[in-house]
């Protein structure tokens, strides 16, 4: 088996949509990862996305001086200590509203009405999803 050129673009290896979610899928499967429906065409190499999974990955080097205090570790922390099943449904729902609003600071969206958005739709989606989407958006879905 040959290796992949690390910066040939996606595209060149010739990745189509279908590729590049099914790509997405294993990928975050195999990490334990949420990563974003557009991963191959936010980042268009094997080593764009190689340094992408390294930067979200828990235990990631980051910029900050103090690696206890840095946002991936805090995450950690805050996650090891959320229990749901131990809250009742009023704490639930401020604590998703809070973690919906922080999302989107740091993303750069606002959920107005405190739903999900297009993105996390797409990101949370299969790949038969995603495709039974297209299909249907292309006009290709089967005559009922």
């Amino acid at each position: 088996m040959d290796a992949v050129p690390a910066e040939r673009d996606f595209n060149r290896l010739g990745f189509d949509s279908l590729m590049a979610v099914e790509l997405r899928t294993w990928l975050a499967a195999a990490t334990g990862t949420r990563l974003p429906a557009a991963l191959v065409f936010d980042h268009p190499t094997p080593l764009a996305v190689a340094r992408h999974l390294h930067s979200t990955l828990p235990g990631a080097a980051t910029a900050t001086a103090d690696p206890e205090r840095s946002p991936l570790a805090e995450l950690d922390r805050i996650t090891a200590e959320l229990t749901p099943d131990a809250v009742d449904d009023a704490t639930r729902q401020g604590v998703v509203g809070r973690l919906r609003h922080l999302l989107a600071q740091w993303d750069g969206t606002r959920q107005d009405d405190g739903g999900p958005t297009v993105d996390d739709r797409i990101e949370a989606a299969s790949a038969d999803e995603v495709l039974a989407f297209i299909d249907h958006e292309l006009g290709r879905q089967a005559d009922s």
